[in-house]
C-alpha cells in the first residue's frame, strides 16, 4: 500500500471546482487514455464542469511529478478558442509564439525545446530546422499538452526552457459520435491575392533527364558540344530550341491575380468510437476522427530599410491560403486494471499557397529616379506527417500464482511497466516557387519584368525525414518503515533519416526589348512570347548562393535512473541520472556536380580532427530535487514547495553543422553553416511554490536559473547590405533568470451578485544576457539579451460557467514585451519585435446535452505586428510593420 496519500486535495480540488462555478454536468469524453490503477481500493468520482474540471482531471500528476510542470486539457483549448497546438501553447506561463509556429519557453528559443507525441520523438517538416513546428498539430487530435520545465531523467538530455509532450486522445470508454460545421473570416482578408496553381508539379522529367544528360549544365554552348559529342550534329538553334523547350516545361500559370474576393472559412470535424467489455475483465476499443479545413489571410507588410527609410521601402500585398486535413484512428485494449495496449495512426498534412507582390524602391532604384521596383512571388507548400505508435501499460498486481511459487518474489506487485514504439514520417515539398523581378515608370505606369541574369527564378525543394523512437520504463515502490521508495528506469533510442533536395531554375532575360518583357511573369512565360525564338530567353541552373542540399543521419541511445524517496508525509527527495550517446553525420549534396570534386572536397574535409560533419559523444546528464508538503500556508487547503537542480545540453541543429550556404525561408536570408559550432551545457536551478485551497482556487510561483556554457547565436557575418549573410557561432557565456506567477480565482456570487464567474491568468518576468565574441562579425552590441527573448509575457482570462450549464464564455488577453528579432549591426542597434496586445472572446451556447453553438472573436483590438530598430544616427525606424486583422468564427456540434 501506499504511505503517503493526498486524496484530501484531490478532492478539495475537484469538488471546489465544480461548486464554484456552479454547475455540476453528466457529460461524455470525447477520448479516454488508460492509466494503470494503483495498488489497493480507489474511489473515483467523475465529475464535468468544462474549463475548471480540466484543471482538475490534470493536477494529480502536476502535483504528483517531482518536477515542475504545466499542463493544458483539451477543454481549456477549446475554450481558448485555438485551433493548432502553436496557438494554445502561448496561454502558458513563460511561452511565447514567434512566427505562429515555434514556441520559446521562458525566453529561449526553440533550439531550446523538445517536442514528442505520446513520449516519442516526432520528425520535423521544416525545411531549415530539426524542431517540429506547432503549427502543424490541429488541437482537435489532443487530449493534453504536458510543458516540463524542470529537467528529470526521464526527459531527453537536449533540454534548454523546456520539453512540451502533446499527449493524444485514446479510445473512448462510451459509444461517441461527434461531427461540427464552423465557419469564419477576417476583416482585412475579403479580398486578396491568387494564382492558378492547377500546373503545380514536382521537377519536370523534361528538366531532370536534361540535368543528367547535360551534367548540371543547360547552357546553349554545353548542349551544343553535349549532342554533337554523342554524334547527333545538333545546330546552334537546335541546341537554344533544346534548352528553350526546357523553359516550356516548367509550371508557368504563375501570374497572380489582385483583389479577387477570398472564400470564407470552413471548417468540418467527424469523430467516431465505442470500446466493448468482451468478459474476462477484457476491454477494447477503436476511434477514428477527421478534420478538414480551410481559410485564406491577408499578410500585408511594408518594410523599410533601416538607413533610408523615406528612399528604401516596400509595400508588400500577401494573401496565403491554408488547407488541412487530419485523419487518425486508434485502437486498443485493457485487461482490468493490469494491462493495456494501444494503437494510434495519424496523417496530417498541411498545405499553404502563397502569393506576394512587393512594390518598393532600393539603393539602385530611389523616388527620385522616377521608377519603383516590383517582386512577385509564388509559392506552395505542402507538409505531411504520417505516424504510427503503439504502447503498452503493464502492472504485476494479482499474479498470485507466481508470488505463492516464490514468497521472494512478493515485492514485485507494485511493479509498473511501460514502453512504446513509434515510427514517423514527414515529408515536404515545394513543388514551384517563382520569384520575378520587375520594375514600373512612375510616369507612365509603364510594368515590365527585368531585363536581367536571373529575373525568374523557379526553386522545387523536397525533404524527407524519416524517424524511428522506442523505449520501456519500469516503476518499483518499496515500503521501508516509515520510508516509501520509487526505484524507476528506463530505456530509450531513436535513429533519424533525412533528405533535403533543391533545384533552381534561372530565366535570363539580358537583352530582351520592353514589348517582350511589358506586364507580369504571366504573359512574359506565356507559349506566344518564350515559344518565340526571336525573343532571346536564356536558362541556367543554381542557385549561386552555394550548397543547399544534403543528407543526415542522427541516433540516439539512452538509459536513466531515478530514485524518488518519499522520507515522510511532508518531504520527498528525488534524483535521478541519464546517459545519452549522440550520433550524428551531415554530408551536402552537390546535384550539379557530375566531376566528383564536390565529394572529394567532403572527403577532405572529415579529415579534419575538428570537424562536426560526423561525430559521436556521449555524457552524463543529472538531476535532484527536494519537495515538502504541508496543509494551511496562506489559508490552503495543501501547499508545495520545491526545489530543483539539473544539468543539461543544447547540440546544434543538423544543418547548422554543415558549411553551405541556403536560404531560410522562415528569415528569407541566407545562412552559412558552421562545421566548429559546439554544443551547449546548462545548467538549471528551478524554485516552485504551489497553494491549492478547498473552492478550487490555486495559485503557484516559480523562480528559475540557467547558466548556459557557450549558447549558440545566430550572427551576421562582415559585409555589405546587400550581401547579407548569416551564420552560427557559440558565444562566450549566456544566462537567463526569472519569475512565474500563475492563478485560479473563483469569483464570489455574493461579490458580484452573479455566480460562475472566475479569473485565472499568470505572467512571466525574466531578464537574459548573453556575450559574443565580435571579432568574426560586425555585431553593434557584445552584450545583449538572447534572441527571442521577453522580459514580460502576461496572459489574463475573465471566465464564466451558467450555474445551469447552458453558458461558457471567456474573455482572454494575452501579451508579450518587446523581443529582440535580430542582432544589430554596422553600429544599428537590436531590431525588436513591440508588444502584441491579443484580446480574444469566446462564447458557447448549450441548448441541449448534445447540442452546442460557439462563437470566437480573435484579437478584437486590431493589434498590428510591428518591428522597430535604433539606426546607427540614432533614430529609431520600424523596419516592418504587418496587419493581421480581426478574425471570427462560427461553429455548430452535435455529440452523442
Amino acid at each position: 500500500m501506499k504511505l503517503f496519500t493526498r486524496s484530501r486535495l484531490s478532492q478539495a480540488i475537484l469538488l471546489g471546482t465544480v461548486f464554484g462555478s456552479g454547475a455540476v454536468l453528466a457529460q461524455q469524453d470525447e477520448g479516454y487514455t488508460p492509466e494503470i490503477a494503483a495498488p489497493g481500493p480507489i474511489e473515483e468520482v467523475v465529475v464535468t464542469g468544462r474549463l475548471k474540471s480540466v484543471a482538475a482531471s490534470i493536477v494529480d500528476e502536476r502535483i504528483d511529478i517531482p518536477f515542475s510542470a504545466d499542463f493544458l486539457g483539451f477543454e481549456a483549448i477549446a475554450r481558448a478558442g485555438d485551433s493548432t497546438i502553436a496557438g494554445a501553447l502561448r496561454r502558458l506561463p513563460g511561452l511565447t509564439l514567434i512566427d505562429n509556429k515555434f514556441v520559446y519557453i521562458r525566453g529561449l528559443g526553440e533550439r531550446y525545446s523538445s517536442v514528442t507525441v505520446n513520449g516519442a520523438v516526432v520528425p520535423s517538416p521544416d525545411l531549415a530546422r530539426s524542431v517540429i513546428p506547432l503549427d502543424l498539430f490541429p488541437t482537435s487530435i489532443v487530449e493534453s499538452i504536458k510543458v516540463q520545465k524542470a529537467f528529470g531523467s526521464s526527459t531527453p538530455a537536449n533540454f534548454g526552457g523546456g520539453a512540451i509532450d502533446v499527449r493524444t486522445k485514446s479510445f473512448p470508454k462510451a459509444p461517441l459520435i461527434s461531427f461540427s460545421v464552423g465557419t469564419g473570416g477576417n476583416n482585412i482578408s475579403h479580398k486578396g491575392l491568387e494564382y492558378n496553381d492547377s500546373s503545380i508539379k514536382p521537377l519536370p522529367d523534361e528538366i531532370a533527364g536534361a540535368i543528367a544528360r547535360y551534367q548540371g549544365d543547360i547552357s546553349q554552348t554545353n548542349i551544343f558540344n553535349t549532342e554533337n559529342d554523342a554524334g547527333n550534329n545538333t545546330t546552334a538553334q537546335q541546341a537554344e530550341q533544346i534548352q528553350r523547350n526546357l523553359m516550356l516545361a516548367l509550371p508557368r500559370k504563375i501570374g497572380i491575380g489582385e483583389n479577387l474576393d477570398n472564400k470564407p472559412d470552413t471548417d468540418y470535424k467527424l469523430a467516431l468510437g465505442n470500446s466493448w467489455d468482451v468478459g474476462y475483465q477484457w476491454l477494447v476499443g477503436g476511434s477514428v476522427s477527421a478534420a478538414i479545413g480551410e481559410k485564406f489571410r491577408n499578410k500585408d507588410q511594408v518594410n523599410r530599410e533601416i538607413g533610408s527609410p523615406e528612399e528604401r521601402f516596400a509595400d508588400i500585398r500577401r494573401t496565403t491560403e491554408e488547407e488541412r486535413q487530419t485523419y487518425s484512428a486508434t485502437l486498443g485494449a485493457e485487461y482490468g486494471n493490469t494491462h493495456a495496449v494501444g494503437f494510434s495512426f495519424f496523417d496530417i498534412q498541411h498545405d499553404v499557397k502563397d502569393a506576394s507582390i512587393s512594390r518598393g524602391f532600393d539603393s539602385n532604384n530611389k523616388p527620385a529616379d522616377g521608377r519603383r521596383v516590383i517582386e512577385y512571388q509564388t509559392r506552395t507548400e505542402e507538409r505531411a506527417l504520417e505516424m504510427y505508435q503503439l504502447t503498452g501499460e503493464h502492472s504485476f498486481e494479482g499474479l498470485e500464482y507466481l508470488y505463492n511459487w516464490s514468497e521472494h518474489l512478493a515485492f514485485l506487485e507494485p511493479l509498473r511497466f511501460s514502453w512504446f514504439y513509434s515510427d514517423a514520417q514527414v515529408t515536404t515539398d515545394v513543388p514551384n516557387q517563382t520569384n520575378y523581378n520587375g520594375s514600373t515608370d512612375l510616369a507612365t505606369g509603364f510594368t515590365q519584368i527585368s531585363p536581367a541574369p536571373a529575373a525568374g527564378q523557379h526553386t522545387f525543394l523536397e525533404l524527407d525525414d524519416d524517424e524511428e523512437s522506442w523505449g520501456g520504463s519500469f516503476e518499483l515502490p518499496v515500503y521501508l518503515d516509515q520510508t516509501e521508495v520509487t526505484v524507476k528506469g528506463g530505456y530509450a533510442a531513436s535513429e533519424k533519416f533525412r533528405e533535403y533536395y533543391q533545384y533552381t531554375f534561372n530565366v535570363s532575360t539580358t537583352g530582351l526589348s520592353s514589348s517582350v518583357l511589358a506586364g507580369g511573369p504571366g504573359r512574359v512565360m506565356s507559349d506566344p512570347v518564350l515559344g518565340d525564338l526571336d525573343n532571346d530567353f536564356s536558362a541556367s541552373l543554381g542557385s549561386n548562393f552555394g550548397t543547399e542540399s544534403y543528407v543526415a543521419a542522427r541516433k540516439l541511445n539512452a538509459y536513466f535512473g531515478e530514485l524518488d524517496v518519499r522520507l515522510s508525509e511532508n518531504w520527498r527527495v528525488t534524483v535521478g541520472s541519464r546517459w545519452e550517446e549522440y550520433k550524428q553525420a551531415l554530408l551536402t549534396v552537390d546535384l550539379l556536380d557530375f566531376s566528383g570534386a564536390a565529394v572529394q572536397a567532403q572527403i577532405q574535409a572529415l579529415q579534419d580532427p575538428n570537424q562536426r560533419f560526423a561525430f559521436i559523444e556521449d555524457d552524463w546528464y543529472h538531476s535532484a530535487a527536494l519537495t515538502f508538503s504541508d496543509f494551511g500556508l496562506f489559508g490552503s487547503e495543501e501547499y508545495q514547495l520545491r526545489a530543483s537542480y539539473a544539468q543539461t545540453v543544447v547540440r546544434p541543429d543538423l544543418r547548422e553543422t554543415a558549411q553551405v550556404v541556403y536560404i531560410d525561408p522562415q528569415i528569407n536570408q541566407r545562412v552559412r553553416g558552421n562545421p566548429f559550432v559546439e554544443k551547449s551545457d546548462i545548467d538549471h536551478l528551478d524554485l516552485r511554490a504551489e497553494f491549492f485551497y478547498e473552492n478550487g482556487d490555486n495559485f503557484t510561483v516559480s523562480l528559475f536559473y540557467k547558466d548556459i556554457s557557450a549558447p549558440i547565436e545566430t550572427v551576421r557575418q562582415p559585409g555589405s547590405d546587400d550581401n547579407v549573410v548569416l551564420t552560427y557561432e557559440n558565444a562566450k557565456s549566456g544566462d537567463i533568470y526569472g519569475v512565474e506567477v500563475e492563478g485560479l480565482l473563483t469569483v464570489p456570487a455574493d461579490l458580484i451578485g452573479i455566480d460562475g464567474f472566475f479569473v485565472s491568468g499568470n505572467m512571466a518576468l525574466s531578464d537574459s544576457e548573453v556575450e559574443i565574441d565580435t571579432t568574426n562579425n560586425v555585431l553593434t552590441n557584445e552584450t545583449r539579451r538572447l534572441t527571442g527573448h521577453s522580459e514580460y509575457v502576461m496572459n489574463a482570462q475573465l471566465g464564466y460557467d451558467s450555474p445551469g450549464g447552458i453558458h461558457s464564455a471567456s474573455l482572454i488577453y494575452n501579451v508579450f514585451g518587446e523581443r529582440i528579432y535580430f542582432a544589430g549591426v554596422a553600429g544599428n542597434d537590436d531590431a525588436f519585435e513591440q508588444p502584441f496586445h491579443s484580446l480574444d472572446l469566446t462564447y458557447t451556447f448549450y441548448p441541449t446535452e448534445t447540442l452546442s453553438f460557439s462563437l470566437k472573436v480573435q484579437n478584437i483590438l486590431e493589434e498590428e505586428r510591428e518591428f522597430e530598430q535604433k539606426n546607427s544616427s540614432g533614430r529609431n525606424v520600424t523596419i516592418l510593420e504587418q496587419e493581421v486583422g480581426r478574425s471570427w468564427g462560427l461553429s455548430a456540434k452535435w455529440s452523442y
